[in-house]
C-alpha cells in the first residue's frame, strides 16, 4: 500500500521490514552505472521478491492472527499468548478487527499499550489447607482360611459370525480340558455355553429367502442367522458340553460388528450365588444403544430376558442396551466378565473393560487354544477398587510372618489351616462396614447407645418406621427388626408388608368361604364345616350396616362376588389384634328381577309389523317407479312414430269391371 525504498550504504544489507500496510524494499541500486533499463529491471524483481516475502509471512503467521478472532472473547481463547488490544485507535485504516488479536509482544511493537490489551489470566490462592479426615488409619485382625472347593459357575458366550469357523471347531473340545483345569481349583464346577450372531432384520443380515436359510457365500453350509441362542445351560457334565458344542454351526451376517451386547443382556441360565465367569469370545466389535435405529428399532433395551425355547425372540422390537445399561446388569448380578477378543480389537475392549467393573481383557488366539489360560488367569486376579490399597502382615503356619507383597501369600496351607492378620476392632464393626460400633457406642464389647442393640450397635429398636397407615406393626403380617418389616408371610412384601403380588385378592381368596356358610350354596357348601371355619361370621340386614374401613383401627376390604345364579352378595373381611378374622355380610341376595314378557311380546309383533309395513312400501315404491319409467318410454315412441301413405292391403272396391271378350267395340 505504502512503497518506500531505502538505499543503504554500499556494502551494507539491510532486513527487509515487513508489515501488513507497509512494505519496505531494501537494496543497493547504482544508478549512475546503470541505464534506465537496468533499473526497471531491478525495481521488477525488488517487487516480486517483496511479494512472496509478504505473502510467506500471511502463511507463516502466529496462531493468534490465523484465528481471526471478532471478539476478545474469541481472541483470549486460542492460546494463552494471545491478547486482544482495545485501544480504539489502534487499527490502521483498511485493517480488519481480527488485526486486535496478536501476541503479546507484536502488539506491543505496533504501538498498544500494555494497559489497553486484554490478556486476563486465572489465579488460584489456598487460604487454609487442614486435613478432613476425623480418624487415623486402623489395623485389625482377619482370620482368613481357605474354602473348600468354592463353588464357580462359568458361561462361554460365542460369535458364531463365519469369521469364528476355527474357533468353534476349537471350543467343541474345550468342555473336558476346561473341566479338567478347574476341577484342580475346585471340585464344585459347572459350564454353559451360549451363542450369538445379530438382529434378524435389515441391514444387520440379508432377508432374502435364500441367505435366511444359508447366509454363507460359499459352499459351506451355514445356519440360519438368529440374535442369541442359549444352547446349554449351567452343568457339571463336561461330556454334555462337548456334545451339544459339537452339534453347533456358523452363522453369517452383513456388518462387521455383532450383537453380542443383546446376548449378555439375556444370560438367564441359572446362575448360582457363587462366582459368576462370564466368557465372551469374538473377533470383531459390538453394536450398542442408538445402532438398533439403523434397522428402525427405537425402543430401548429394557433390561428383561425374553427367552423362548431357549433363543431370544425380541431382538427385532428393542435396541441395543446401552454400555452404561450393561453395566448395571452385570453388576447387579455379580458376573465377572472376561472379553477373549482377537489382538486387532485389544484396544475398543480394554477402553470397554475400564468401563465395567471386575472384566478382564485377553488375546485370543487363531485358534482360541488360550481360552483355559485366560479363565484362569482372570479368576486368579486380585483387584480392588480405585482409591484403595491393602498392606499385608501375615502369620502363617509355623511362625512364618510376611510383610507387604510377602504377606500376601502363605505356603503349604491346608483346608482346615488358619492364618491370622492384625486385627484391632474387627469385633465391633458390622458386616461390610467401615464405623467402629457405627459410631453409636464404644468399642470394648460394643455398649450400645438407647434404641440401639446387636454386636456392632447396627440395630436400631425403634418401630416407627414398620408403622402402616393404619397405625399397625407391618400390618399385622410380619414383625419389627432392627426397624425393618419381616412378613411371615412369604406371599407379603413392602415396606409395612402391604403388597401381595401374587395373591388373587383378599375377596376372591374368601369367596367360596363366605358363600358356603352364609347361603349354604358354592363350591365348598358340602366341605364348608371342616375348610372355613377360620373366621367369625356375622350377618347384617344391608350394605349400610357393614364395618367402613375408618371406623376401624385395622386392615378392612369390602368385597362384592358373584354366585352362580348371577345373584350378588355383599360382605366386608378384617383381621383384628392379628389373630381374630371377622366377616361381615349382608343376609340377603342381590338377584337381578326377571324380565317383563309383555314389552318383550309387544316389541317383537311390532317390529315384525312394521317390518312387514316397510317392506311393502318399499316394494310399492319401486313399482311405481318401474311403472312411470315404461309409461315414459311408451310415449316417447308415439311420439316418434312415422305412418305410411300407401294403399290399404286388405281393402276391396265396391264396383267390379268385367270385359266381354266377344265384344269387339262395333
Amino acid at each position: 500500500r505504502n512503497v518506500k525504498n531505502v538505499t543503504p550504504k554500499a556494502g551494507e544489507w539491510v532486513e527487509p521490514y515487513m508489515h501488513k500496510e507497509q512494505i519496505l524494499f531494501t537494496g543497493q541500486l547504482d544508478v549512475s552505472a546503470m541505464g534506465r533499463l537496468m533499473d526497471l529491471k531491478l525495481l521488477s524483481i525488488a517487487t516480486l521478491l517483496g511479494i512472496l516475502c509478504f505473502c510467506s509471512a500471511q502463511q507463516e503467521g502466529s496462531d493468534c492472527i490465523k484465528a481471526n478472532a471478532q471478539s476478545c472473547g474469541e481472541c483470549i481463547q486460542v492460546a494463552e499468548k494471545c491478547g486482544w488490544c482495545t485501544d480504539a485507535d489502534f487499527l490502521k485504516q483498511g485493517e480488519s478487527k481480527s488485526a486486535r488479536c496478536d501476541e503479546l509482544k507484536s502488539l506491543i511493537t505496533k504501538g498498544c499499550s500494555k494497559a489497553k490489551i486484554e490478556n486476563p489470566r486465572g489465579s488460584i490462592s489456598i487460604d487454609k489447607d487442614k486435613p478432613v479426615t476425623n480418624r487415623k488409619k486402623d489395623t485389625f485382625k482377619l482370620k482368613f482360611k481357605r474354602a473348600e472347593d468354592y463353588p464357580i459357575d462359568l458361561y462361554y458366550l460365542m460369535d458364531l459370525s463365519f469369521s469364528m469357523k476355527d474357533d468353534l471347531e476349537n471350543v467343541k473340545n474345550l468342555g473336558t480340558d476346561l473341566m479338567r483345569e478347574m476341577q484342580e481349583i475346585t471340585s464344585d464346577f459347572r459350564i454353559g455355553f451360549g451363542s450369538f450372531v445379530e438382529k434378524t432384520v435389515m441391514p444387520y443380515i440379508s432377508t432374502t429367502p435364500a441367505r435366511l436359510l444359508n447366509p454363507c457365500t460359499s459352499n459351506e453350509n451355514c445356519t440360519s442367522p438368529f440374535s442369541y441362542k442359549n444352547v446349554l445351560k449351567l452343568t457339571e457334565n463336561g461330556q454334555q458340553f462337548n456334545s451339544l458344542v459339537s452339534k453347533q454351526q456358523i452363522s453369517g451376517n452383513l456388518d462387521s460388528p455383532e450383537g453380542g451386547f443383546d446376548a449378555i443382556m439375556q444370560d438367564a441360565i441359572g446362575w448360582r450365588n457363587v462366582t459368576r465367569l462370564l466368557v465372551f469370545s469374538t473377533d470383531a466389535g459390538f453394536h450398542f444403544a442408538g445402532d438398533g435405529k439403523l434397522g428402525g428399532i427405537v425402543l430401548p433395551n429394557d433390561g428383561k430376558c425374553h427367552l423362548e425355547n431357549n433363543m431370544y425372540t425380541m431382538s427385532h422390537y428393542y435396541d441395543y442396551p446401552s454400555i452404561a445399561h450393561l453395566v448395571q446388569k452385570l453388576s447387579d448380578n455379580n458376573i465377572q466378565t472376561i472379553f477373549a477378543v482377537t489382538e486387532e480389537f485389544q484396544p475398543v475392549y480394554k477402553e470397554l473393560k475400564n468401563l465395567i467393573p471386575k472384566s478382564a481383557v485377553g488375546t485370543l488366539s487363531s485358534n482360541s487354544s488360550n481360552v483355559i489360560k485366560l479363565i484362569i488367569d482372570s479368576y486368579n486376579n486380585n483387584k480392588v477398587p480405585e482409591g484403595v490399597s491393602i498392606k499385608y502382615k501375615s502369620i502363617c503356619k509355623n511362625g512364618v510372618v510376611g510383610t507387604e507383597e510377602g504377606g500376601r501369600k502363605c505356603s503349604n496351607i491346608s483346608i482346615g489351616d488358619e492364618v491370622r492378620t492384625d486385627d484391632l476392632d474387627g469385633n465391633c464393626r458390622k458386616d461390610n462396614g467401615t464405623d467402629i460400633c457405627s459410631n453409636n457406642g464404644d468399642c470394648v464389647v460394643c455398649i450400645c447407645d438407647a434404641n440401639y442393640t446387636g454386636s456392632a450397635c447396627d440395630c436400631s429398636l425403634d418401630t416407627s418406621t414398620c408403622l402402616a397407615a393404619n397405625k399397625q406393626i407391618c400390618n399385622g403380617r410380619g414383625t419389627c427388626e432392627c426397624g425393618v418389616c419381616k412378613c411371615t408371610n412369604p406371599k407379603f412384601q413392602g415396606p409395612t408388608c402391604e403388597i401381595c403380588p401374587t395373591c388373587p385378592g383378599v375377596c376372591t381368596e374368601h369367596k367360596e368361604c363366605v358363600q358356603c356358610r352364609a347361603f349354604e350354596t358354592g363350591e365348598k357348601k358340602d366341605t364348608c364345616e371342616r375348610d372355613c371355619s377360620y373366621f367369625n361370621l356375622i350377618r347384617v340386614k344391608d350394605r349400610d350396616k357393614l364395618p367402613q374401613p375408618a371406623d376401624q383401627s385395622y386392615p378392612l376390604s369390602h368385597c362384592k362376588e358373584r354366585d352362580a345364579n348371577d345373584c350378588w352378595f355383599y360382605y366386608t373381611y378384617a383381621v383384628r389384634n392379628d389373630t381374630v378374622r371377622e366377616v361381615y355380610v349382608v343376609e340377603t341376595l342381590e338377584c337381578p328381577a326377571g324380565p317383563d314378557i309383555i314389552p318383550i311380546v309387544a316389541g317383537v309383533v311390532a317390529g315384525i309389523v312394521l317390518i312387514g309395513l316397510a317392506l311393502l312400501l318399499i316394494w310399492k315404491l319401486l313399482m311405481i317407479i318401474h311403472d312411470r319409467r315404461e309409461f315414459a318410454k311408451f310415449e316417447k315412441e308415439k311420439m316418434n312414430a312415422k305412418w305410411d301413405t300407401g294403399e290399404n292391403p286388405i281393402y276391396k272396391s265396391a264396383v267390379t269391371t268385367i270385359v266381354n271378350p266377344k265384344y269387339e267395340g262395333k
